[in-house]
This record gives structure tokens, C-alpha cells and sequence, in this order.
């Protein structure tokens, strides 16, 4: 990068963002990006990622298009870029489809320096159609980690990503970036998008500010608000759980006890769960009880303290949420509460999710018959389906059902539209000219609403049905939902000129190919990533019980070596005195002893000059991370773990 364009990103910085200078790491990212080299940037939660990406973008010639997984976090991002003057916007599902078309015609026209998009948009007829009439200069693959099935959010669409994109141009740059990538998601990423060669900017898992904390107990209602009491005096904070019924509860709960608390969760409408993240970050109100929905992209940087009151599935997530806290800088505390049964708990919803293979067969079988659909026979539009009557052919309970059709989704044999808004199918059953009839000599309101009508269902729904979103059908028609059901009710029944669908707020399912007669699915493809999934609680767990230092369970974790104890968490205070700090050389001394044969403990003390303290601290480090094992007898010795 020249000197030039290094005085200009640092120009464009003062003059959009009003700072002087970057943070460690965004300038490297950013030179490289500028240079043409693919580039992944790893910073931890609160490291700011997204200016690696949005001051290139205001110095190339053409749009930055960003790929991001989460509707909230691309309205929060566009919000953020308008009220400092860069002009931007977003492309996604909450969009009626005329809306997308004139953002898709604006960013033709270049009136957006960034467009941000998700990975499932790539695909669509629209964006093909229009992609290569926009002038992409970068594309930024942002929660890179959703690529990799090692990664805390797989989503299939995002190995796509590349192949979706393959067309661009070679002088098109490309960047990812994540927060939480460990050594197996950043190895699958870059094979997925093809970097080679990479620049790699990484600044560290270490959080020298945050004080992680771990308390266990078998009472964690009174845990939660002893903690929270207390933490409260500090600023505002988060307290994460995983029901919505509990976000509500502790809400009520926490106002009561005069902490203003209000919930926010998947099931409240958008304006209520705007208003609920607006009032926190300005700071109206102090605490927010909320599911994992809320936080990504939040920029608050005076959050004092993070309560995780239902442990997470992954340390992936746990380290993105907790890390939400002390963005400032300042000292803050993210906690977590566990109980012996979390573990047990979390591990059984995994399973329910993954149902075995004969459940699979029973569900394929019954949604195929549902639909009426004959063996090798294909389904040409997806339909919205009753799982009841479904669970009523299969003999399941409609919950085992949503979870085996979820997972015939991930083995790509349905395929699930969800539908954001209602929308109505219509199918002219009447011969065309019979139509144009009607509307020459009809009163003029009912020719003119038949006129539309026929316009905004086009030549298509005279062969099929054919669905447009209610909001734009009231919106051309100029009437009311109920004026409406009641004029396709007698355009049917009275006039029997149409056949009518209203579709309600659900999601819709269409099977893949030619129904097949006996169910095809490869074993190792479907529950591999329920066996990951398991891998990863069973180290979310490891660290609730870990006796080692947390922040370095956690830097290890993410594939730092030479971690030194933080000396702030509840292990490294909780334990000063009571147990020996140990180090990466420690632990290589003991593996390398053990490497040729099983030693016990009188031995190891002997040939390494150890203390009994030290060598139970050690041991203990290793066994919990099934590295070393006990083997009893009438001298217990230890010995390592065949990998």
C-alpha cells in the first residue's frame, strides 16, 4: 500500500468516523485489501471488523457487496453508514419483491457504496440477472465462521458463497472476517472461498479488561440475582437465556427488584425488539434479558457485564456473547452460571434435533403422501403443509416431525421457504380473452380491480397457481385485507374464474427431485455435524469445569499457545495459594515423561523435581482435557491417551 492510499484510508477514517487513528490490526487488513490480496481478518468481538471493510469501500471505484448472515445486524450496519453520510443499503427477505427491484436498479446506477446482502440472495434469479450490470469492486464475507460446519453457525448457503460468485471479475477483491475462528474453521474457510496465499491479520483472543467468571450451583435463580444486584451498580448489562419465557419472567423479575429490564427475543415484532436495543445502547434502560437473538452487531461500548444464566451450546457463542461486555476497555465481567445437569440438558436437544434414520423414512413418506406427490414423480411448487395431518400419517408427534424435516432440509432432500409475510396464490381457471371480456364490459370498479389483478399475477398463474405478497396486492388494489378475501371469494365462487391460495405467516416445503421410493441418505453426511455439535459442548462444558485459568482455556481453544494465566478470573483469584500457576513448559515436561511409559505419581515428583501441589494441578489440567488418563491399580499410574 502506498503512502498515498495510506494518508486517504486515514483521511476517510477522520472524515466519516472522527478518529485519528486505527486499532491495532485494521490498518494491516486494510492495506492488504487495497493491495488485491484475498485477505481474512480474525478479531475477537469488539475489535472492529467491519472498518476493514467500509474504508476500503469508500476508496475503491465500484460497490463493496457484504455477505451477512443476520437481518438485524444488516439494518443495524445500513443505519449506522446513513447517519454518518455513506450511502448504503440491504437486500433481504423483510423487502417486498418491488422494493428489491428498484434497490437492485439503484445499485446498478451506483448510488450505494455498500450493499449488504445474504448468502441465500446469491442464488436467486433476481440477483443473477442483475449481478454482473453492478460494478463490485470488493466483497466481504462477514461471520466468515458460518462456513465451516466446524464454525458455532454453520450455514449451507455460505459454502456457496465462491461458487455463486465465480463469474466476477479477477480484479474483484475479497475479504472474510470473523471473531471466533479456531484452527479447523480457518482451515475450512479458506479452502471453501479459495484463498490462497492469504493475508492473515489476527489480533488475539485476549481480553485483558474482562474479568471471566464461572460460578456453580444447583440454585441459579438466586445465583443470577445476587450477581446481577450486584453487577448493576457497575453500568448496564446483558443477561442471556435460552427461552423465551424466561427473557420474559427475569424482565418482570428485575424491575420489580427496581433494575428497568426489559426482554427481547424472536417472538416480539421488529419495531418492539428496535426499540428495546435502542433504549439500552442510549442507555434508558440498563438491562436487556434476552436469547441469543440480541447483540450481533450491537455496538454499546459501555456494557459492563454479561450473564450467560443458560450455558451456551459452543465456546464459539459463549465468547462472541460474553465478549459484548467492555468494549470500552473498562473492567467488566462476563459470568457464567452452570449446574451439573446443563450439560446433559443441552447434549439431549442436540439429539432431538438429529431423529434416526427410520424416523426420516416415516416423515419423508407421510409429507410426500400429504402432498400427494407418487413415486418419481417431481413437485413443482413448494405448498404450505398441516403437520398434523402429517404426524397423523406417520404416527410421530409433530415435534419429532419439525425436527426431521429440518434435517432432510440440511441433506438438501426438501426444501423450506419461509415466508416473512403472507402472500396469496391465485390461478385463473378462465380462458384469457374470457377475462379481457369481463373487464371491457364490467362496472368500472370491478373491471379495473380484475385489471390489476390479471397484471399483478402476469401470464404465469393462467397455467398455475402463482403468489405475490399481500402487501403489494393491497398496496396496487387500494383496499383492505378483508375487501379483498371477499372479492377473490366471489371472483371463485360466484364468477368461477380463479382459484385461491392464502398463504398465512408460515414457511412452505417443496421436495427435492423425483420422489424417491425408498429414502437415499448418506449416514456419515447427516450426523456428522450432530457428532461436532457434541464435540463443542463437551468443551463448552470442560471450561465451566476447568480448575486452569479461563482466558487461557479460551485462547487455547482458539489456537493460541504460550497463554499466560490472566491472574483476573474466578480459577486464577479463587485459587492464588491453593494451587501452583502452571505454563506451557510444565506441560511438555510431563507429556514428553509420559510418552514412553505409564509413570505414577511418586515417580513423576522424583524425576522432575516436582512438589505434590504442582504435579495435582498439572494432572488435573491434563486429565480434563483428555490428554493424560488414571489407570487404577495397586499403584495408580498415569499414562497419555492414544490419539
Amino acid at each position: 500500500m502506498s503512502i498515498l492510499s495510506l494518508s486517504e484510508a486515514r483521511s476517510v477514517l477522520k472524515k466519516y468516523w472522527g478518529y485519528d487513528s486505527f486499532r491495532n490490526g485494521q490498518e494491516k487488513a486494510i492495506s492488504s485489501v487495497l493491495e488485491g490480496k484475498k485477505t481474512l481478518v480474525l478479531f475477537p468481538t469488539g475489535g472492529g471488523k467491519s472498518l476493514c471493510y467500509q474504508v476500503p469501500a469508500m476508496m475503491l471505484d465500484g460497490t463493496t457487496i457484504v455477505i451477512s448472515p443476520l437481518i438485524a445486524l444488516m439494518q443495524d450496519q445500513v443505519d449506522q453508514l446513513q447517519k454518518i453520510g455513506i450511502r448504503s443499503t440491504f437486500i433481504n427477505s423483510t423487502l417486498p419483491s418491488y422494493e428489491v427491484e428498484q434497490r437492485m436498479i439503484n445499485a446498478r446506477n451506483g448510488m450505494y457504496r455498500l450493499v449488504y446482502i445474504s448468502p441465500e440472495r446469491l442464488s436467486t434469479d433476481l440477483w443473477k440477472a442483475d449481478r454482473d450490470r453492478l460494478n463490485i469492486s470488493l466483497i466481504a464475507v462477514d461471520e466468515a465462521h458460518c462456513i465451516s460446519e466446524w464454525g458455532h453457525d454453520f450455514r449451507p448457503a455460505y459454502r456457496k458463497i465462491r461458487h455463486e460468485l465465480e463469474d466476477l471479475s479477477e480484479e474483484t477483491r475479497w475479504m472474510a472476517l470473523t471473531a471466533t475462528a479456531t484452527p479447523e474453521v480457518k482451515k475450512d474457510l479458506l479452502e471453501v472461498l479459495q484463498f490462497h496465499q492469504p493475508e492473515i491479520v489476527m489480533n488475539g483472543f485476549k481480553r485483558e479488561n474482562l474479568h471471566w467468571w464461572v460460578t456453580h450451583s444447583e440454585k441459579k435463580k438466586n445465583v443470577l440475582t445476587k450477581t446481577v444486584i450486584k453487577a448493576a451498580k457497575m453500568g448496564s448489562g446483558i443477561v442471556y437465556s435460552s427461552t423465551r419465557k424466561d427473557c420474559e419472567n427475569l424482565a418482570v423479575f428485575f424491575s420489580k427488584k427496581g433494575i428497568s429490564t426489559k426482554a427481547y427475543h424472536g417472538g416480539l415484532s421488529g419495531d418492539q425488539r428496535n426499540i428495546v436495543q435502542r433504549e439500552w445502547i442510549s442507555g434508558k434502560i440498563p438491562l436487556v434479558t434476552a436469547t441469543n437473538a440480541f447483540g450481533m452487531g450491537i455496538d454499546k461500548a459501555d456494557c459492563r457485564y454479561v450473564v450467560h444464566y443458560t450455558m451456551p451450546f459452543s465456546l464459539e457463542a459463549y465468547y462472541q456473547e460474553a465478549g459484548r461486555a467492555g468494549r470500552d476497555g473498562g473492567v467488566s465481567y462476563p459470568v457464567l452460571i452452570f449446574k451439573k445437569s446443563d450439560e446433559d440438558y443441552l447434549k439431549s436437544r442436540i439429539l432431538n434435533n438429529y431423529p434416526e434414520y427410520d424416523v426420516l423414512v416415516q416423515v419423508y413418506n407421510a409429507l410426500c403422501d400429504e402432498l400427494g406427490l407418487a413415486s418419481g414423480s417431481i413437485h413443482e411448487e413448494p405448498e404450505s403443509v398441516q403437520f398434523e395431518n402429517v404426524a397423523k400419517r406417520s404416527g410421530l408427534s409433530i415435534g419429532k416431525i419439525r425436527y426431521a424435516i429440518q434435517l432432510l432440509q440440511r441433506l438438501d432432500v426438501v426444501q423450506i421457504f419461509d415466508l416473512k409475510e403472507t402472500r396469496v396464490g391465485v390461478h385463473f381457471i378462465a380462458e384469457q380473452n374470457y377475462l379481457l371480456s369481463i373487464i371491457d364490459s364490467a362496472e368500472p370498479v370491478k373491471s379495473e380491480f380484475l385489471d390489476i389483478l390479471v397484471r399483478q399475477f402476469g401470464p404465469q398463474s393462467f397455467r398455475n397457481v402463482h403468489y405475490v405478497n399481500e402487501s403489494v396486492l393491497l398496496e396496487k388494489l387500494g383496499v383492505q385485507t378483508n375487501q379483498l378475501k371477499k372479492a377473490l371469494r366471489v371472483f371463485s365462487e360466484i364468477d368461477q374464474i380463479l382459484k385461491y391460495v392464502w398463504q398465512g405467516d408460515k414457511y412452505l416445503i417443496q421436495i427435492t427431485g423425483s420422489r424417491m421410493k425408498k429414502l437415499q441418505i448418506d449416514p456419515g453426511e447427516a450426523y456428522n455435524y450432530r457428532d461436532i455439535l457434541l464435540k463443542k459442548l463437551e468443551y463448552m462444558a470442560r471450561y465451566a469445569k476447568t480448575s486452569i485459568c479461563r482466558e487461557v482455556f479460551l485462547r487455547r481453544y482458539f489456537g493460541e499457545n504460550d497463554c499466560e494465566p490472566c491472574g483476573n478470573c474466578d480459577n486464577c483469584i479463587g485459587k492464588s495459594g491453593k494451587t501452583e500457576s502452571i505454563n506451557e513448559s510444565d506441560l511438555h515436561k510431563l507429556k514428553t515423561l509420559l510418552q514412553k511409559e505409564a509413570k505414577s505419581a511418586r515417580e513423576i515428583m522424583l524425576q522432575l523435581g516436582w512438589k505434590k501441589r504442582k504435579l495435582k494441578t498439572v494432572l488435573m489440567y491434563l486429565q480434563r482435557e483428555n490428554i493424560v488418563q488414571a489407570i487404577e491399580g495397586v499403584e495408580t499410574v498415569y499414562r497419555l491417551r492414544i490419539r
